[in-house]
C-alpha cells in the first residue's frame, strides 16, 4: 500500500499541470496510478500539446539519448467516438512494423468496462534484426478511462526480455488503476 501511495502522489505531481492541458474536456480528471516503481526512474523527456501528453522514464544512471530501459506514459484526450482497441493498438504501432516486417506482437490480456475504466488491453512487441532499430521487446497497456486514453509502456534494448523481467512487468502494468479526481 505504502509503494501505491508513493506512486500515487509522484504521478499526481507530474500530471497537475498537465490537467489543464486536458481539463477542457471536463472538471473532473482522471489519472492513471501505479505501474511502476518512481523512486527507480527519472524524467528523460516531457512534451504536451491541447490533446496529449507524453512522459518519457529512464533509469537514474541513463539518459533519453542513450537508454536501455525506458518507461512512457502517455495520456490522450479521448475523442468523442474512440476507435475500438483492437484497431487502435495497431495502428499506434504501424510505422514500426512497417519499417520492421519481423515484428512480433502478442495480445496478453484484455480488460472489460468497469465502474473506473471502460475497456483496456496489455499487450507485447519486439523487433529484432531491424537496423537502424536496436533490439526491442515492449510490454504496454493501453486504458479507455472516461475522458482520457492512457498507455503505459515499458521497453528494453533486448532481443527478448528474461520470462522473470517479462512477468514483472505484466504484473506491474496490470496493477495500474484509473482514479478520478
Amino acid at each position: 500500500m505504502n509503494r501505491l501511495f508513493k506512486n500515487f502522489i509522484l504521478l499526481c505531481v507530474f500530471l497537475s499541470g498537465w490537467g489543464l492541458a486536458i481539463g477542457h474536456v471536463s472538471a473532473q480528471q482522471e489519472f492513471l496510478m501505479g505501474g511502476f516503481d518512481p523512486k527507480q526512474w527519472k524524467i528523460g523527456h516531457e512534451g504536451k500539446n491541447q490533446n496529449q501528453i507524453i512522459v518519457e522514464f529512464v533509469r537514474l544512471d541513463e539518459t533519453i539519448d542513450s537508454w536501455t530501459e525506458l518507461l512512457t506514459m502517455h495520456v490522450i484526450r479521448k475523442p468523442r467516438s474512440p476507435e475500438p482497441l483492437d484497431d487502435l493498438v495497431p495502428k499506434m504501432q504501424q510505422d514500426l512494423s512497417k519499417r520492421c516486417p519481423k515484428m512480433t506482437w502478442n495480445v496478453i490480456n484484455r480488460q472489460f468496462a468497469s465502474d473506473t475504466e471502460e475497456a483496456g488491453m496489455l499487450y507485447e512487441w519486439a523487433i529484432k534484426d531491424c537496423p537502424p532499430e536496436a533490439d526491442q521487446h515492449e510490454i504496454a497497456r493501453i486504458v479507455y478511462g472516461k475522458f482520457n486514453i492512457f498507455r503505459l509502456a515499458y521497453v528494453a534494448k533486448t532481443s527478448a526480455l528474461p520470462p522473470a523481467k517479462r512477468e514483472q512487468w505484466i504484473k506491474e502494468l496490470s496493477g495500474s488503476k484509473i482514479f478520478r479526481q
